[in-house]
């Protein structure tokens, strides 16, 4: 007798918000699995086009409830699932009572409808580093979540109108030379150099904890700089200081490869680079030189310290953001 398919599913990943990164991966012998991220909660559904929403699972399966179950989280990453189903949700084999929570433990596997089986895990598996894929026969977009650093020259626009334009160039080529080295050297990816600022990020299921390794990379680059900056090999404009202003935001992206014949580049496209690019604009003296977005501090406040800098409006944005300086590692 062969086992039964595995349902078709349709998945929005939710915004990523201030709870540790979960999945749910099927177990129903896809190669590769179906793997659905959430944070705070996951809603698993009957499909239905209105449904389509962020963080809602939705099963083609007539014994799949209309709200068949949810699955929360804590902020200390504890998951609890409730039944809310007519023809039940089971962990490990066994039934649950109807609308009491129930906690559901990493490795535990939910069996819901007709074939459908989820397991629960706290880390990116293998398979899908290199993005955590949601797609299926009804079809989203593939995501993966990254830690964005922009680093930018202050001042740069006055270095333009004082400096002479070849002495400048060479010595911003050689501090992105720099720069671009110590990346690589950190575990990090460059996107790009975009004029007088870099771009670049660490990936979920590249390092343990990508924001953690993303702050480390800041303090240490704004370190080199302002190493760079005292060395006339490096930064040859006397009397025009060189100086780094830094930006880290964590958040779901879309990344692609493009290019006429073939990937010659990387696409990214997600609101963590947008709020990257926008919050660096506001480091300053006040603030310090490295600027964080609230989920990079949560996902790395064990590591490092932090100062509040309150609420901020990012240009383009329509609600204000917490931001937080970074400060230094934990001893």
């Amino acid at each position: 007798m062969s086992e039964p398919c595995s349902p078709l599913t349709s998945y929005l990943p939710p915004d990523v918000i201030e709870y540790p990164a979960k999945w749910l991966i099927s177990e129903n012998g896809s190669d590769p699995p179906d793997v659905f991220l959430f944070f705070n909660r996951i809603d698993i559904c009957r499909f239905h086009e209105k449904r389509r929403l962020p963080g809602h699972l939705l099963v083609d399966d007539q014994t799949v409830s209309g709200r068949h179950c949810v699955i929360t989280q804590d902020p200390d990453g504890r998951c609890f699932v409730r039944d809310t189903s007519r023809n039940g949700t089971r962990v490990d084999g066994r039934r649950l009572t109807p609308n009491l929570t129930t906690e559901l433990e990493t490795g535990q596997v939910l069996s819901i409808g007709r074939s459908l089986q989820l397991r629960l895990d706290g880390k990116l598996p293998e398979f899908a580093s290199g993005g955590t894929d949601v797609e299926s026969t009804l079809g989203v977009e593939p995501t993966t979540v990254v830690t964005v650093l922009v680093g930018d020259i202050r001042n740069y626009t006055t270095l333009v109108r004082l400096a002479g334009h070849a002495d400048l160039q060479e010595s911003v080529n050689r501090v992105f030379a720099l720069l671009e080295s110590e990346v690589q050297s950190l575990g990090g990816t460059i996107k790009e150099f975009q004029g007088d600022a870099l771009f670049a990020f660490w990936e979920i299921g590249t390092n343990e904890c990508h924001a953690s390794c993303a702050c480390r990379a800041a303090l240490h680059l704004e370190q080199k700089v302002r190493k760079w900056a005292a060395d006339p090999s490096v930064w040859s404009l006397g009397g025009h200081p060189l100086q780094m202003d830094f930006a880290l935001a964590t958040g779901m992206v879309t990344i692609s490869g493009y290019g006429a014949e073939g990937a010659m580049s990387l696409s990214m496209v997600g609101e963590p680079v947008v709020l990257a690019f926008r919050i660096e604009k506001l480091a300053g003296t006040s603030t310090g030189p490295i600027i964080v977005c609230p989920v990079t501090r949560k996902m790395a406040e064990n590591s490092f310290e932090f100062r509040d800098l309150g609420s901020h409006q990012p240009k383009g944005f329509d609600d204000p953001t917490h931001l937080y300086s970074l400060v230094k590692a934990k001893t």
